[in-house]
Parts: C-alpha cells; sequence; structure tokens
C-alpha cells in the first residue's frame, strides 16, 4: 500500500518534471515571430533602415574591404624570407642562400600604410554619408505618404459631398422638382470623385511597396503608417551665413574630403621615396660546409625619367581635391539659401489655405442649405464643393512640402533624428610614435576595434 503511493507520487513528479521541461524546451526552440503588422513612423523607420537597408549593407562592405587593405598595407611592412637552394647531383637538398627582405626600412611602404588608413577613414565617412542620405531620402518618401494620406481624406470629403448632392438631386427628381439630367450630372461628378480616390490608393500602395523594399520587409508583413508631422526647428530663424557656418563645421563631407587631401599628400610622399626599392639582409655559405658566412646588407634604387612627372600627378590630384572641397561648401550654400526661402513660403501657403478652407466650408454649406430650399441650381453647390476641394488640397499639399523641407534642413545641419544616426568610430587611441607604429606593426591586433562594434548598425542613445 505505501510501496504504490510512493510509485504513484514519483510517477506524478516525473509527469510534472516532463512539463516543465518541455515548456522550456518549447520556448527557447520556437522562433521568434516577426509581428505580422510593423508601425511605420520617424523612429521605427530610422531603426528598421539602418539594420536592414541593402544599399547601406553594401556600403558597409566597402568599408570592411578598406579596412582589409589597411592590413594588406600592414602585412606588407612585415619582414619575409627568401630560401635559395640547388639541387646537387645526389637525392640530396642543400639550402645556399638565406635572405631576409626588410620592408619596414622603405619610407614609401609607411606611408602606403598611411595612406590607406585615410581611404579607410574616408570609406567609413563614406558609409555615414550613405546612412544619412539614405535615411533622408525614406524619411521624405514618408513625409510624401502622410501627406497622401491626408489627401485622400480630402477626395473622400469630396465624394461624400457629391455623393450627399447626388442623393438631394434624386429625391428632388423623384418629386418632379428637378430633371433627369441633373441627376445624371450629379452621378457622374460621384464617379469622378470616386475615380480620384482610386488614384490615390494606387499611388499609396506603390508608396508603400517603396517603403517596405527600402526597409526589405517580407510581403506577409502589413505596413502601417502612424501620421506625423515634423515639429519645425530653430534652425529655420537663424540666417543662412549663421547656418552655413554651423553646417560646414560639422558636415561629414568636408571630414571625408580632408581624408582624401590627406590620402593624396601622403601618397605624394609616398611618391618621393619610390626611387627606394628594396633593403635585405642575406647570408650564404659556400664550399661543403654547413655553416652560413657573414651576413651582408643589400639595398637597390630606382630613379627613372618617370620619377618627376609621377610627383607632378600627385601635385595636380591634391589640386583637384581642394577644389572639390571649395564646391562643396558652395553647394551647401546653395542648398541651404534654397531651403529657407521655400520654408517661408510653404509656412505662408499653409496659413492662406487654413483661411482659404474657413471660408469655403462656409460657402459650401450655406449653397446646400440654399440647394435645398431651392434658392439655388446644381452649378453653384458643385462649384462651392469643388473650390472647397481646391483649398483642402492647397493646404495638404503645403504640409507636406513644409514637412520635406525640413527634412532637408535636418539632414544639413544634423539636427532632429538624423543626429542620432552614429558615425564610425575608426581612431585609435594606442601610443603614438615610431614605437606605438612598429608595436601596431608586429601586433595588428594592438588597439584594434572590429569594424562590427565600429560601423555596425547602430544609433546614438
Amino acid at each position: 500500500m505505501k510501496w504504490a503511493l510512493i510509485k504513484r507520487q514519483l510517477s506524478v513528479g516525473v509527469f510534472a518534471m516532463g512539463l516543465v521541461i518541455f515548456s522550456f524546451s518549447a520556448t527557447f526552440a520556437a522562433p521568434i515571430k516577426q509581428p505580422a503588422v510593423v508601425k511605420i513612423n520617424p523612429d521605427s523607420l530610422k531603426t528598421l533602415l539602418l539594420e536592414q537597408n541593402i544599399s547601406l549593407m553594401l556600403q558597409l562592405n566597402k568599408v570592411y574591404q578598406a579596412k582589409e587593405q589597411v592590413n594588406l598595407s600592414r602585412a606588407q611592412l612585415l619582414p619575409s624570407i627568401n630560401l635559395g637552394s640547388v639541387i646537387s647531383s645526389g637525392p640530396s637538398f642543400a639550402l645556399t642562400t638565406v635572405s631576409m627582405l626588410l620592408p619596414f626600412l622603405m619610407p614609401s611602404n609607411w606611408f602606403d600604410l598611411k595612406e590607406s588608413q585615410h581611404l579607410l577613414n574616408a570609406q567609413a565617412t563614406s558609409y555615414y554619408i550613405a546612412q544619412l542620405n539614405t535615411y533622408s531620402s525614406a524619411y521624405s518618401v514618408y513625409a510624401t505618404v502622410v501627406g497622401d494620406m491626408e489627401l485622400r481624406e480630402v477626395l473622400y470629403k469630396q465624394y461624400l459631398n457629391h455623393r450627399e448632392i447626388e442623393e438631394l438631386i434624386a429625391l428632388a427628381v423623384d418629386a418632379g422638382m428637378m430633371q433627369q439630367s441633373d441627376l445624371l450630372q450629379a452621378q457622374a461628378q460621384t464617379q469622378l470623385s470616386s475615380i480620384q480616390v482610386s488614384q490615390i490608393d494606387d499611388l499609396l500602395q506603390r508608396e508603400k511597396s517603396a517603403i517596405r523594399e527600402m526597409l526589405a520587409l517580407p510581403l506577409a508583413q502589413e505596413i502601417v503608417f502612424d501620421k506625423v508631422h515634423l515639429t519645425p526647428s530653430p534652425s529655420e530663424l537663424l540666417p543662412a551665413q549663421v547656418l552655413l557656418d554651423r553646417a560646414t563645421a560639422k558636415a561629414p563631407e568636408i571630414k571625408q574630403m580632408n581624408s582624401m587631401i590627406s590620402a593624396a599628400n601622403t601618397a605624394k610622399w609616398s611618391k618621393g621615396f619610390s626611387f627606394l626599392t628594396g633593403s635585405s639582409l642575406g647570408a650564404s655559405r659556400s664550399g661543403r660546409g654547413s655553416a652560413f658566412g657573414s651576413i651582408t646588407q643589400t639595398g637597390s634604387v630606382n630613379l627613372g625619367f618617370g620619377y618627376f612627372p609621377a610627383l607632378k600627378l600627385t601635385d595636380y590630384n591634391i589640386d583637384e581635391l581642394k577644389l572639390q572641397k571649395t564646391q562643396l561648401t558652395f553647394d551647401q550654400a546653395q542648398l541651404i539659401e534654397s531651403t529657407l526661402g521655400s520654408l517661408a513660403e510653404a509656412q505662408k501657403q499653409i496659413k492662406l489655405a487654413q483661411q482659404a478652407e474657413t471660408s469655403l466650408e462656409l460657402v459650401y454649406q450655406g449653397e446646400v442649405e440654399k440647394f435645398r430650399a431651392g434658392l439655388t441650381d446644381l452649378l453653384h453647390v458643385l462649384s462651392a464643393a469643388n473650390s472647397l476641394t481646391t483649398a483642402l488640397t492647397n493646404k495638404v499639399k503645403a504640409q507636406a512640402n513644409l514637412d520635406t523641407l525640413r527634412v532637408s534642413l535636418n539632414r544639413i545641419m544634423l539636427e532632429e533624428r538624423f543626429a542620432l544616426v552614429g558615425a564610425c568610430q575608426l581612431e585609435r587611441k594606442g601610443t603614438g610614435g615610431i614605437t606605438g607604429r612598429l608595436g601596431r606593426v608586429f601586433n595588428p591586433k594592438k588597439d584594434q576595434v572590429s569594424l562590427d562594434e565600429a560601423c555596425g548598425p547602430q544609433t546614438v542613445n
């Protein structure tokens, strides 16, 4: 009896433990389900874009390639050994010479390494610029989508107004107060407004597909847009010259150009020392002895007719990069000036459209009431409805234009959500001088930060 009770308790305990183990295994084994609905707003757009956009992944791949180029330049500074041998008349293998190449003694190799590091910095900045520009494009598309959603509301309201007028005319025709031609005209207006709603639905669907492609979202996930308008920026109230000075001081394009100029200057020094082509230490043995003789050091110098033209070409390359840097400043000045001017006009358009909407809403309601009372005709009612729709449409378009311009200004000034996009942090914090450089050559992992940590999809908190 007691043994049966113990067996029953043991079986219950084993069953309960099995349930616990099964629940844990099911929890860890079950795949993580993606949400069926993805809500798109400025914040989620930034997060998804920086993590999943294919073009940004391709740009990041170029940073990895530049990083490996630095590693290759660093490896080319390391000594290498050449073994010379002859095969004797017998089966033995005789080692006759040993030489060690010393590329780190060549100044041009050090400049090549420094040039590749500058190019790596330029490529990392290029990835940062790609992040900003891609987010700016996606943000502008999002602002356009929000504007088109509001435009659909306007067109749908127009459709409802036309349908209301059609119903009033249908009642008047049934009562013998209006002719059948008036009803046909009203029905045609309702059908035309319904076509406009269908056209904007088609446009929204294509814009949704563009967002899906940007964010690399599967077709199974439904996209829902939150309607968010951009808030005014303090920069909108500042003079254009002040904005230009601030933008130039922190523009990644300027930083990238500085890295390119530094790389070109370093390449010039590399060309300057290119006449030193090699240095090595060697040892050889003579006769049948097994010991090597004395160690000798050799070097080579090659100074040809192409030496000075090569130096001249590097000067022209540096001049071209400096001119491009100057052009960047003028491009930013033009963009800031035009953006500020368009912002002021867009705000003026919104204010005027709001005033027109208020007035025309009253006019339309008045015409409808007069039409109900038989004091006006269909033409006046439709004219009032169309005028109201025009005012609402102009307000929506002006707001969408204002949002897009604010995206552009925030991108230039690296403000709002653009300030939250993290740049690559590649600068070393290790020791400098010849000791630090030699230490990093012979120990490449010293003071090294992986690109996954430095340039992976990231945002500043």
